[in-house]
């Protein structure tokens, strides 16, 4: 079955000044530059398609031989019909069918027929998360931002992950902790690399079987299916980058530091096809052979329940990128338009956004204050690739920081659960007031994550999200919404007259406080907004859904008052038949001097917002 992949990407690599080594502080170096060339017409391998078989659970062997003869009566009337079933996972019950004469969707129509068959997909393509650029820089602002001028431009004091901070309490003697780069490919010859690869003597396959001669170069080869993983293919040097990003050798005097002080993150180099079914094997490898960690620095559109399945399998955390925008280095809303296998819901995802070194989102970086988890450094970034230094910029880059401080949390606690791992480390970030689009509007900071694993200490975590304001004179009323998405929809979708936007009312929180109910009416054409979960529940057994219709939960804030938070007002309108609410005691203060009691009357403190 001929792989129609790389018709579909095309990879250009633009080299513009290239240096062998540093030799100042200013050395210019050179930036990569990734384009898609060639548009993908199909974002799947073309008369391919991945099968996932019903389980039968086998506690007899009488129950085994008919899940074997399950399997092979699909395959025996596949074949018949012109169908192949090139390649198992047998663990997984899952395999990949092919055909010479059928499509993808006619291969999907046919088997998706079979009692036998649980789910089938197409084997959609993964496509690296870069972008092109051509800075100049030379320093690793990522790891310390002084404001150091990097490319002609200068960047803002402390816009960094604290790892100098992270590195002065980081433990020597913490145990080492594996992490999967299922990419490219790793160049684990390189004399920053080799010295931090995993020792894969003892390894074995996707099926947990022992695989004969061990995996003397530190991982597998999916693409080629054979035990020398080096970085090679249309994407070259994408998997050496990341790594290089993650375990470069630190503190021996030459080239840039990893993330790691005592150098105790190893490598595990899993090559794959940049498609689902390659992908499959190669997170079932790396389960199997101990990794805490997978870097995944890639994506693509299409919902793929198989490879949802395999994510949610895996023991640890999956630390995958958000993506770069569509187009003209804009980035997308992955809240409106996904991006796989970000948007997944496992609990074991993190996903990771790019920022610049002013600690803004990066143009290019795709956000969403649903699916997006944290914002990394992700512009200008130090790193190797095919044997030289280079600088590069993408999501792609800004994910290996997270898996590496990740890393780093599991080394100094290896017993802790995803769950701790994961929930300690957002709520661990910083937050940065700019970030608004990604949840919480967190960006990365190693030395908090580090101390709070070593103190076995989770903080609370409350963040604060601006609410926005609409007027409506049509419906005489406000409305109210945290959800940018939902803004943007109001804004784009409604003339004036019916909403206009009057910019951000007040902040409140996303958690960890009292939730606030929201209500719509269509005789008053109104919302209603209720922090009490007795009014709440009067509201519901008392009115009838036209009159008031309960929409669920849009924010949280205070009950009473903690400190740093701030009073919202709300009035009563007989006349609008509706609400009003403020957090400024200016405008408060305003509407009961200059309204008589029937257009606004005050009521009470709603609750407190910060």
């Amino acid at each position: 079955m001929q792989n129609y992949r790389n018709k579909y990407i095309l990879l250009s690599i633009l080299f513009l000044i290239v240096f062998p080594t540093i030799t100042h502080a200013q050395s210019h170096l050179p930036a990569i530059s990734w384009k898609q060339s060639i548009a993908p017409e199909k974002n799947y391998v073309e008369g391919e398609v991945i099968v996932k078989y019903k389980d039968t659970t086998v506690t007899t062997k009488a129950e085994e031989s008919q899940s074997k003869e399950l399997i092979q009566t699909l395959n025996r009337n596949s074949q018949a019909h012109d169908i192949i079933v090139e390649d198992n996972i047998d663990e997984l019950n899952i395999a990949k069918v092919t055909s010479d004469d059928k499509t993808t969707e006619e291969l999907i129509e046919k088997l998706s027929k079979n009692e036998a068959v649980e789910i089938v997909e197409p084997n959609y393509i993964k496509t690296p998360s870069f972008v092109p650029n051509d800075t100049y820089f030379s320093h690793q602002w990522a790891h310390r931002n002084t404001g150091q001028s990097v490319g002609g431009v200068s960047g803002t004091n402390d816009a960094d992950i604290d790892t100098v901070e992270m590195w002065d309490i980081a433990d020597s003697g913490s145990a080492d902790t594996v992490v999967a780069i299922i990419d490219s490919g790793t160049d684990y010859n390189h004399m920053e690399l080799s010295a931090n690869m995993w020792d894969g003597a003892s390894c074995v396959d996707e099926n947990n079987n022992p695989i004969s001669g061990g995996c003397p170069n530190h991982g597998w080869n999916y693409v080629n299916d054979n035990n020398d993983p080096n970085d090679a293919g249309d994407e070259e040097g994408h998997g050496t980058l990341v790594s290089s990003i993650v375990a470069s050798n630190t503190n021996n005097n030459s080239e840039g530091a990893g993330m790691s002080r005592y150098n105790h993150i190893k490598i595990m180099a899993i090559r794959f096809d940049f498609d689902v079914y390659s992908e499959l094997k190669a997170i079932d490898f790396a389960r199997h052979n101990g990794a805490k960690v997978i870097n995944a620095s890639f994506g693509g559109g299409e919902f793929s329940q198989i490879e949802k399945n395999a994510i949610d399998a895996f023991p640890g955390i999956v630390v995958t990128a958000s993506g770069n925008g569509g187009g003209d280095d804009i980035g997308d809303d992955n809240d409106v338009t996904p991006s796989y296998p970000c948007n997944y819901t496992s609990s074991n995802i993190i996903c990771v956004a790019a920022t610049d070194q002013d600690d803004n989102l990066a143009d290019f970086s795709n956000y969403g204050p649903t699916s997006v988890d944290i914002a990394a450094p992700g512009t200008k970034i130090f790193g190797i690739y095919k044997g030289s230094h280079v600088y590069g910029s993408g999501t792609s880059f800004s994910t290996p920081f997270v898996s590496g401080t990740v890393a780093l949390m599991y080394a100094h606690n290896s017993s802790a659960s995803t769950s701790t791992i994961k929930n300690t480390l957002l709520a661990s970030s910083d937050h940065i007031s700019s970030l608004n689009n990604i949840s919480c509007s967190r960006r990365l900071n190693a030395y908090n994550s580090l101390q709070n694993t070593i103190n076995t200490t989770i903080p609370t975590e409350s963040c604060s999200l601006p609410v926005y304001r609409f007027w409506s004179d049509t419906k005489q009323g406000h409305f109210y919404t945290i959800s940018e998405t939902e803004k943007n929809f109001v804004i784009n979708n409604y003339p004036d007259n019916i909403w206009k936007y009057e910019g951000i009312a007040f902040n409140a929180l996303d958690g960890n406080a009292d939730p606030v109910y929201r209500f719509w009416s269509d005789q008053h054409q109104h919302h209603f907004y209720t922090i009490s979960e007795t009014e709440k529940n009067f509201v519901i057994n008392n009115y009838p859904d036209n009159i008031w219709k309960y929409e669920g939960i849009v924010y949280y804030a205070y009950k009473s008052q903690v400190s740093d938070s701030t009073p919202l007002y709300r009035f009563w309108s007989d006349t609008k038949q509706g609400h009003f609410y403020t957090s400024s005691l200016t405008e408060k203060q305003y509407i009961e001097t200059h309204y008589p009691s029937n257009i606004w009357r005050y009521e009470r403190i709603a609750y407190y917002v910060k």
